[in-house]
């Protein structure tokens, strides 16, 4: 993660207590500061009363484990909220009831803000940037986490999961970050968004499908979608919960909005696991009746850590495909800055240590102990030389 902008801790900790049935310790970073998110003018969910930071100021809690001790360094699982909810939700009792449903968790799990934002920099019709949740958690969260916590070096150590809108953003970051995470778990998620019934449905949740993303068949949405990416994730593990909207508690049967929407995640599901496979991943689907609410949420995450969210993964492939609409990008120890924002999906390609482009502009490649490649894209065979 060289080279990555720095992000301030502008506030200090908050320490929750936590219940008697369990021994790990939740620390809030009440405020974390963004060149690429706004709290003044971003949208944002309530949180309780009796949390202890407001969403406005970009919080963060932080569950450590138990005996944690800085003489140590842990694994570390990213844990991503839904559209509905704010960084508080994963903990509270009522929705994921996190200190039951890990309960002797043996890594470090930080819960972020991302409040309505889709986990995306908006498209804005092409002027792009402003909210801008990828770059603030991808380029500004993960270093400062780095930086501040004793975290496990190594793909394997490092997990991300979330549910509905954060389960599409686990599969997005995984393929934006395939050298930094090992394991990816989403649950209910939509992660085949250019379905063409997707838009509309995602318009009534708040936000429009064009600003967010851009025109649905346009490269920026395909840029976004899980299920055009699936070859970023050759060598990522992945696991896939869903229910198919068919209720099974009376709960369940008075959640209209939660069977419907859990019916078309199931088809996107359906769609995407099977892409992945093919492109030679791993994955573990966990498909079951359900809706689209917490229960079943708390259910997947459990079955995830049982499936294992640190097992052993490759360290480094000798060949590997990367895809991207983002002007700033990293890949297997590279990282990638074009000159301006690119307009098509850019392709890189790397085999033997040397990389192959398609797609259109100039851009900077920097990779393992400082090496330099400038070059205009489309591009075939280039070694990125060590300057010096």
């Amino acid at each position: 993660m060289r080279r990555l902008p720095w992000i301030a801790l502008v506030a200090g900790l908050a320490l929750a207590a936590s219940p008697a049935y369990g021994a790990q310790k939740l620390v809030t970073w009440k405020h974390t500061a963004s060149r690429f998110v706004n709290p003044a003018t971003s949208p944002f969910n309530a949180v309780p009363a009796d949390a202890p930071a407001k969403p406005q100021a970009l919080p963060v809690n932080v569950l450590l484990p138990d005996g944690f001790t800085r003489a140590r360094r842990y694994p570390v699982l990213f844990l991503l909220h839904g559209h509905g909810d704010s960084y508080w939700s994963w903990y509270a009792q009522k929705n994921g009831d996190l200190l039951r449903t890990a309960a002797g968790f043996p890594g470090i799990v930080v819960m972020p803000e991302a409040g309505q934002g889709w986990y995306a920099d908006w498209w804005n019709g092409g002027k792009r940037g402003s909210p801008g949740w990828e770059s603030y958690h991808l380029r500004e969260l993960i270093p400062l986490v780095e930086r501040r916590l004793p975290i496990r070096r190594g793909r394997r150590w490092h997990a991300i999961a979330g549910l509905s809108m954060g389960g599409e953003a686990t599969m997005y970051y995984a393929s934006q970050l395939p050298g930094y995470f090992g394991s990816a778990a989403a649950f209910s998620p939509p992660v085949s968004i250019q379905r063409p019934e997707w838009p509309t449905g995602f318009n009534t949740q708040g936000q429009d499908y064009d600003m967010v993303f851009g025109p649905v068949d346009g490269f920026y949405a395909t840029g976004h979608n899980p299920l055009k990416l699936v070859a970023n994730l050759r060598w990522t593990r992945l696991f896939v919960g869903v229910g198919d909207g068919t209720p099974t508690t009376a709960d369940d049967a008075d959640n209209f909005f939660g069977q419907v929407a859990e019916r078309e995640l199931r088809a996107q599901a359906d769609e995407f696991v099977p892409a992945a496979q093919a492109a030679g991943a791993s994955v573990e689907y966990d498909k079951r009746p359900g809706v689209h609410d917490w229960p079943y949420w708390r259910q997947y995450l459990r079955d995830a850590i049982g499936w294992g969210l640190f097992k052993p993964v490759v360290w480094h492939p000798s060949a590997w495909t990367f895809k991207t609409a983002m002007q700033r990008s990293s890949a297997w120890g590279y990282s990638l800055a074009f000159a301006s924002p690119p307009g098509v999906l850019e392709t890189f390609s790397s085999s033997g240590g040397r990389l192959s482009a398609s797609g259109s502009g100039r851009v900077t490649v920097r990779g393992p102990h400082g090496c330099r490649l400038v070059a205009k894209l489309p591009f075939k065979s280039r070694a990125c030389k060590r300057r010096g």
